[in-house]
């Protein structure tokens, strides 16, 4: 499998001299930040690294500049399988009567990334192959940064976070797969996969669980068609996270597979399960 690359940098903050940035050189370190609910940012100028994924028609004047937080991604600790992805998607009106739809994919493969674009429309219907580049981000052709959050913690029930939630505190949740039951088999899922993002929606029920949602429609590299990934979490009484992943045709919504798992809440003297980390 061929992977590019790019570049992440965090944005400047307020009170920036309290907070310490860290770069990161190595696909083994960003799996441990990101496994640790860490705050990486991305920044990747794709015109640096010109090394075409494929033969298919190429514009240099619409090569993107792209950035922003890395939220939800899947990933694998698995050498022989290692690999990060994750997506953006925003909503283009280039054309006022043709409102679109923007993919970029980043996945990372070791010392190599990739970033394939494209826009198959806001149904995702539209067959037009993506562009994409090459590259090495270990040697300077991109950057990734950590941004050190001085007062971030480990939440470990859900009493704590709800309490963050309705504080209006952001919350990274990650999962290890290894470290949670699935309910209809491993087919889907390895137990050397991790998914995370940051809680950005909610919905607290009359009973006091907590459901929560993320989404990530992103290119298949070897397929070279789109998959809609929606995950759907509900952090339950008894301090465990019942979590259904479904993956979907982004056009027809239909034709996919859910995959179930439960898991414990982790905690510091039980560190399997689901972690959340306050920012």
């Amino acid at each position: 499998m061929k992977f590019l690359a790019f570049s992440f940098i965090v944005l400047p903050f307020l009170h920036a001299e309290c907070q310490k940035v860290t770069k990161v050189h190595s696909y083994d370190q960003l799996v441990s930040y990101l496994g640790n609910g860490a705050d990486v940012r991305y920044f990747f100028n794709a015109s640096a690294c010109m090394t075409r994924t494929r033969t298919a028609s190429y514009d240099e004047d619409e090569t993107p500049v792209v950035g922003g937080a890395l939220n939800f991604f899947s990933a694998s600790k698995d050498p022989d399988s290692a690999h990060i992805i994750f997506s953006q998607v925003r909503y283009s009106d280039e054309k006022p009567s043709d409102l679109t739809e923007e993919i970029f994919t980043l996945t990372v493969v070791k010392d190599k990334a990739a970033l394939y674009w494209g826009t198959p429309g806001f149904f995702v219907n539209k067959t037009e192959e993506p562009n994409g580049v090459n590259c090495d981000w270990t040697k300077g052709e991109g950057n990734i940064w950590v941004k050190d959050h001085p007062n971030k913690k480990q939440i470990a029930s859900l009493k704590e976070i709800q309490s963050l939630l309705t504080s209006g505190e952001k919350i990274r949740w990650v999962i290890y797969a290894e470290d949670c039951k699935c309910q209809n088999g491993s087919a889907g899922i390895s137990s050397n996969d991790i998914i995370g993002d940051t809680i950005s929606d909610f919905k607290i029920t009359k009973n006091g669980s907590i459901s929560f949602s993320s989404s990530m429609t992103f290119m298949v590299p070897l397929s070279w068609r789109y998959v809609r990934v929606i995950v759907f979490g509900h952090i339950n009484l008894n301090n465990t996270v019942n979590i259904r992943i479904s993956i979907l045709d982004p056009t027809t919504w239909q034709d996919g597979k859910d995959i179930l798992i439960m898991c414990p809440i982790a905690t510091d003297s039980t560190p399997k399960g689901v972690r959340f980390f306050s920012q």
